[in-house]
């Protein structure tokens, strides 16, 4: 199972990092995703397509280790169900009881973890974006000292979204 997980993240990288890009004549092709909204999809996915090459495959990992964690401990999960379910003796049945709620626990934190890298992702997107859309223009806070009389200052302090 995890050899095939493996093989398939590696698979994914080689197929992203060997596609072809446009042409150096060729107009950019409209797209109807923008970067967002393939992070949205798949995290890392946005990083690439911005040229985030080692970022976005690192989001792409990160994401599928997850997924995968959460899937194997599921596995393990049910399996000890299962043997809960069928249990001879008390003993047993806590034992697997136990085993069973150790393995959902797991599952559930590699699913929170997963959602963690997600939602990084789509910070991560966002600030790509915005210091895209703001490049050259003055920085979203500041902060101004100035004197008008000779007993007057002025604080400002501004923030722009």
């Amino acid at each position: 199972m995890r050899k095939t997980l493996f093989g398939a993240a590696v698979l994914l990288g080689v197929l992203l990092l060997s596609a072809p890009g446009p042409a150096a004549d060729d107009p950019p092709a409209v797209t109807k995703f923008g970067a967002l909204e393939k992070s949205l999809i798949l995290p890392g996915w946005g990083q690439i397509s911005e040229g985030r090459v080692f970022k976005g495959a690192a989001f792409i990992a990160a994401e599928l280790a997850c997924l995968a964690g959460a899937v194997v401990q599921n596995g393990w999960g049910n399996e000890n169900y299962d043997l809960y379910k069928s249990a001879a003796d008390a003993a047993s049945a806590t034992r697997y009881r136990r085993l069973v709620e150790r393995y959902d626990g797991r599952r559930n934190a590699f699913l929170l973890a997963a959602a963690a890298v997600w939602a990084v992702n789509l910070f991560d997107m966002f600030a790509i974006i915005h210091k895209k859309e703001t490049a050259g223009e003055s920085p979203s806070l500041s902060l101004n000292i100035s004197h008008a009389a000779p007993r007057e200052i002025r604080l400002s302090f501004g923030c722009r979204f």
